[in-house]
C-alpha cells in the first residue's frame, strides 16, 4: 500500500526528533512470564506498548514511530531475542503503525481493523469488529470501540487480564473523540466495562502523568466525567452559545480544572467536536439528493472516493487515504463532523441541478494534506467497473 502519510509523519518526526531524543528513554514492566509492557518516556508524555513472548517469536501491540526504530528494537532485545511475528494495531496513529512495514519486511504479520484500509498505513491482515487469536499462552481478543477513530480497537490479553486501550481511554485528558463524538466515546468506554473486572490492568496508549497503569475505576470515572461534560455543553448550546463562548464559559473552565488539573490546553477542539454532534442538523437532504450524493467520485489525480450512508451520517472514504464523517448543513454544504470551524465540503451541481462533484473547502486545515483541494468528480455507475483505485 502507498504510504504518503508515513512520509509526512517521517518529515514531522525529523523536525521534533532532536528534542525528543534528548529527553527520551524506555522502561518495561513484566506482568507475567510472557507478557510485558514497554513504555516510551518523553519529558511530558509516555507511550505504552504490549509485548507477548511466544515460543518462536514476539507479538507486539502497536509498533512505534519510525525514527526511533533502533532504540525500540534494542529494548525488545532486552525482553527477548526472538523476532517479531505479529503486530496488532490499536488504530492508525503513527506511534502505533509507523514500524509496520519495517517488521513486515522481517517476516511479521500486521493485523489491523478493516477500517484501516482507508488510512495511509501499511497493513496486511484486516479483521472485523471482534477477533481473537492464541499466542504465547494468551487468548488475545480485540474489541471494536466507538471512540477515537474508525478502526480503533481495544486489545485484551485474557489470561494476563491486561487491556490495551490506545487513545480510546486516557485518564489524564479527554482524548480525541472521533467520528461519533462524545456519545461514541462514552459508548466505547461502557462497552469496555463488559470485558474487564476490578483486577484488569489497563494500559492507555499515552499518559501525561507519572501513573502508567490504570483499572476499571478509572474508566468508570471518565464515563461519569464525560456524561457531566455532555450535559453541561448541551445546556450551554441550548442557551445559544457558540463553541468559542462555551469553551471560555466559567462552568467549562472549572470543569476541566477540577477533572484534568494537570492539563492547561484550550478545550475548544473538544468543545467544538461535542457541539457538532449536539446541535440539531439545520438541514435534511431530500431523498433524491441523498441518493444522488452517494456513490463513487474521482479526482484528476486518479484517487477514488466513495460516499456511503450510515444512519444520518454520510461516510466519506478512500482506500489508503482517509475515512471521515459528514453531515448536511444546507442544500449544498456538508460539514466535517469532527472537524474545526469552517471545514466543509461544497456540493457542485450542473445547470439542471444534478450533483456532479464534491469540492473540499477546509479553510487552510492541515487535513488538506491527505484530503486535497481538488473537486471530486461524480462517476456514473456504468463507469465504476472501469476505474481502479491507484496503489
Amino acid at each position: 500500500m502507498r504510504n504518503t502519510f508515513f512520509k509526512l509523519a517521517m518529515m514531522a518526526s525529523l523536525v521534533i526528533a532532536p528534542w525528543v531524543k534528548a529527553h527520551a528513554n524506555y522502561s518495561h514492566k513484566k506482568l507475567s512470564d510472557n507478557v510485558h509492557i514497554l513504555t516510551k518516556h518523553w519529558k511530558t508524555m509516555n507511550l505504552g506498548f504490549g509485548i507477548v513472548v511466544g515460543k518462536d517469536g514476539l507479538l507486539l501491540i502497536n509498533s512505534m514511530v519510525a525514527y526511533d526504530v533502533k532504540n525500540f528494537e534494542a529494548e525488545l532485545e532486552k525482553i527477548s531475542p526472538l523476532p517479531v511475528k505479529y503486530v496488532i494495531n490499536s488504530n492508525y496513529d503513527g506511534n502505533n503503525t509507523q514500524l509496520n512495514k519495517h517488521f513486515a519486511d522481517k517476516g511479521a504479520t500486521i493485523i489491523s481493523h478493516k477500517a484501516l484500509k482507508y488510512r495511509d498505513v501499511y497493513t496486511q491482515m484486516l479483521i472485523g469488529d471482534e477477533f481473537s487469536m492464541y499466542f504465547g499462552g494468551q487468548n488475545i481478543r480485540t474489541i471494536k470501540s466507538e471512540g477515537h477513530s474508525y478502526g480503533q480497537i481495544n486489545i485484551l490479553l485474557e489470561d494476563a487480564n491486561v487491556l490495551f486501550t490506545a487513545d480510546s481511554f486516557r485518564h489524564d485528558w479527554l482524548t480525541y473523540l472521533g467520528p461519533k463524538g462524545l456519545t461514541g466515546h462514552i459508548n466505547g468506554l461502557q462497552k469496555t466495562l463488559s470485558f474487564i473486572d476490578e483486577n484488569t490492568v489497563i494500559v492507555p496508549g499515552g499518559t501525561y502523568k507519572n501513573e502508567l497503569l490504570f483499572n476499571k475505576i478509572h474508566i468508570v470515572e471518565q464515563i461519569q466525567h464525560s456524561h457531566a461534560l455532555k450535559s453541561l455543553v448541551t445546556k450551554l448550546v441550548n442557551q445559544g452559545l457558540n463553541p468559542e463562548k462555551i469553551a471560555q464559559h466559567e462552568q467549562i473552565t472549572s470543569f476541566f480544572k477540577l477533572h484534568f488539573p494537570n492539563r492547561t490546553f484550550n478545550p475548544i477542539h473538544r468543545i467544538r467536536a461535542i457541539t457538532n454532534f449536539i446541535q440539531a442538523a439545520p438541514y435534511e437532504l431530500n431523498k433524491q439528493d441523498k441518493s444522488a450524493l452517494l456513490g463513487f467520485y474521482k479526482t484528476q489525480q486518479g484517487h477514488m472516493f466513495e460516499l456511503i450512508l450510515q444512519g444520518e451520517i454520510i461516510i466519506a472514504r478512500s482506500e489508503n487515504h482517509f475515512i471521515f464523517s459528514l453531515k448536511a448543513i444546507s442544500q449544498n454544504t456538508l460539514r466535517l463532523l469532527d472537524g474545526e470551524e469552517g471545514e466543509t465540503f461544497q456540493i457542485v451541481r450542473n445547470e439542471m441541478g444534478k450533483i456532479t462533484a464534491i469540492k473540499p473547502d477546509l479553510n487552510y486545515s492541515w487535513k488538506t494534506k491527505y484530503i486535497g483541494e481538488q473537486a471530486w468528480i461524480k462517476i456514473d455507475k456504468q463507469r465504476i467497473e472501469h476505474v481502479k483505485t491507484p496503489r
